[in-house]
Parts: structure tokens; C-alpha cells; sequence
């Protein structure tokens, strides 16, 4: 064989096994997918932090009167 040829054929392998090794990046839905589930950990971590400082009883104001929420 000549020595031309085992050259080419060994670049031609060598590219395709780069080829086969390189990873295809992941598609909009993938990540999509995947900052959601990092939002809602997030998320729930944040309300577990939270939960503790809620007040148990809803404030009042005056003698009894509970105030209207504000908007």
C-alpha cells in the first residue's frame, strides 16, 4: 500500500473518531427543562428558608381589627 494512501486513511479515522467524540449540545428543551428544575429547587429552598419567619396569626390592628392588605 502505498504510503500516501495510509497516511489519508489514518487522517480520515482519526477525523471521524473527533467527530464521534464531540458531544451535540444540548437543544432548547433540554434546557429549558433544565433551568426549570433548577428554578423550582431554588424556589422551594427559598420557602424553606422562609417558612419559619411567616407569622403564624394575621396581624391586627387596633383592638382586634385585622387591616386590610395592601395593594
Amino acid at each position: 500500500m502505498p504510503r500516501c494512501a495510509l497516511v489519508l486513511r489514518t487522517l480520515v479515522l482519526a477525523g471521524a473518531g473527533l467527530l464521534a467524540a464531540c458531544q451535540q449540545e444540548p437543544g432548547f428543551e433540554e434546557r429549558y427543562e433544565d433551568a426549570t428544575k433548577r428554578i423550582e429547587a431554588s424556589s422551594k429552598a427559598i420557602d424553606a428558608q422562609l417558612t419559619p419567619l411567616a407569622p403564624t396569626t394575621a396581624p391586627t390592628g387596633g383592638e382586634g381589627v385585622t387591616t386590610a392588605p395592601v395593594r
